[in-house]
């Protein structure tokens, strides 16, 4: 019987600790992201990492917001991605809570 997971989700499934997941997290793909969300988010529930769950909502959100005529999100949601980006990969490196 083989396996028809997809490696990344297989990796967020195995991986060992909050951080490793962390680390997924800001790798997987938007498409990946949005077409398997509701994996991506059952595994972190399921781990009981909830900031992974709010950063996986938030880029989601991201995703699904009207651009301007430049094709740009609003200044306040890139920021606030910015920031969590910028968190996530802080802790997933050992820093952080």
């Amino acid at each position: 019987m083989t396996d028809s997971m997809l490696p990344i989700l297989r990796q967020m499934h195995d991986a060992d600790g909050d951080r490793a997941l962390a680390r997924l997290l800001l790798a997987v793909p938007d498409a990946i992201l949005l077409t398997h969300q509701e994996v991506v988010t059952a595994i972190c529930r399921r781990r009981r990492f909830d900031a992974g769950e709010r950063f996986v909502l938030f880029r989601i959100t991201a995703m699904r917001a009207t651009r301007d005529g430049q094709g740009r999100i609003a200044d306040g949601l890139a920021d606030g991605l910015t920031r969590f980006c910028d968190a996530m990969a802080a802790f997933a490196e050992g820093g952080g809570a």
